[in-house]
């Protein structure tokens, strides 16, 4: 017995180490000093672009907050192959159809994040593609501060905390369009907090539809 513990032990450290090394050490060290692609003319893009496209500023704020509010717990970022599943088929989440961006989710589409927010289950809708969905910033915030004023069965919890109520002493462009049981008392209005528009600003940039360097060519080959 005491001869077999030390192989158990070995047997255990092997178990967790040789994943830890090739699913993500290795993919790390491939992916982390890589350069963006620029396009080339028969990509059919302009040459200015290049994959995967560079974002700064306030979207890593945005990717703090959506962290630490969880929402990871119940919506995706990633539009899985086909034999994994109908995302392709799912109307926005593998991008624009109608203009040959539908695809699924490769390694390098989250380059540019801090932490790739693969998500848990999927309570919620898919967000890698919802930027391109959905770009009307006073939906983002309405969502966030009750979904319920959109769908009334939602449950998604409120963000309220991110929002701040205010007595009006001018009227304020970004305030958030409150009626009915939602409304608040008549002088004040309810503003996004400078977390709330990080936050809008990160979902915003979901946007997993920019075509892959080498498309045609690759579509050569298959079809081949």
């Amino acid at each position: 017995m005491k001869k077999e513990f030390p192989v158990f032990i070995l047997g255990l450290a092997a178990a967790f180490v040789v994943p830890l090394i090739f699913l993500i050490l290795v993919p790390y060290l491939q992916l982390s000093n890589a350069d963006p692609e620029v396009y080339s003319e028969e990509d059919d893009v302009p040459t200015a672009w290049a994959y995967p496209s560079v974002w700064t500023g306030a979207n890593k704020e945005g990717e703090h907050v959506y962290a630490s509010l969880g929402c990871a717990y119940c919506h995706t970022q990633m539009v899985r192959p086909t034999y994994a599943g109908a995302d392709m088929w799912r109307k926005g989440w593998g991008g624009n159809e109608e203009d040959g961006l539908a695809r699924e989710t490769r390694a390098a589409d989250y380059s540019n994040d801090r932490r790739a927010m693969l998500g848990y289950m999927r309570i919620g809708q898919d967000l890698a593609n919802v930027g391109a969905r959905q770009r009307d910033r006073a939906w983002y915030h309405a969502k966030l501060y009750n979904a319920r004023i959109q769908n009334v069965d939602s449950n998604m919890p409120s963000y309220k905390n991110l929002y701040r109520k205010q007595q009006i002493a001018q009227p304020s462009a970004n305030a958030i369009k409150l009626e009915g049981r939602f409304a608040v008392e008549e002088g004040y209005e309810v503003v996004p907090t400078e977390k709330a528009e990080a936050l809008v600003d990160y979902l915003l940039s979901r946007k997993m539809d920019a075509p892959l360097p080498g498309k045609n060519e690759e579509e050569e080959v298959a079809a081949k």
